[in-house]
């Protein structure tokens, strides 16, 4: 976290891959700005004619760290596959699941392509201040 933002994220220097350091007060925050952060590096070209549509989304996994990598990847999938860029709307973070709404716009074309987003010394910090991690995306 940084003194003057209680919420944010920044791409970090990595040797091989691409990094991006998330952090927000709340752990909702941080799952949302953790996608906003992975479609600002991938510099996605959305489709202005597309009207977009809404799509739940519910992901159950052992741990937050593990939710987090699952979300990360399947709007991932649907960046390659479906050409669809999803910002999150609503989202609710609950032991081992998380739920919410997903706003999907169709892509036009995208710069970066990422193949996975990694586990590589991935952990969920807790602080005074709230929420940070630090996510390795394998290009």
């Amino acid at each position: 976290m940084t003194p003057d933002k209680p919420n944010g994220f920044v791409e970090i220097e990595h040797t091989a891959d691409i990094s991006l350091r998330v952090w927000s007060t709340t752990l909702e925050d941080l799952f949302k700005l953790a996608v906003d952060g992975m479609n600002s590096i991938i510099e996605i070209k959305l489709d202005n004619n597309d009207p977009g549509k809404y799509q739940e989304f519910c992901i159950e996994d052992i741990d937050l760290e593990s939710m987090l990598v699952s979300l990360l990847n399947e709007i991932n999938y649907k960046i390659q596959q479906e050409f669809e860029c999803a910002k999150i709307m609503e989202i609710i973070v609950e032991n081992e699941k998380i739920s919410g709404r997903l706003f999907l716009n169709g892509i036009i074309s995208f710069r970066k392509e990422i193949k996975a987003v990694t586990y590589h010394n991935l952990k969920i910090d807790q602080s005074q201040k709230g929420y940070s991690v630090v996510i390795v995306f394998d290009v």
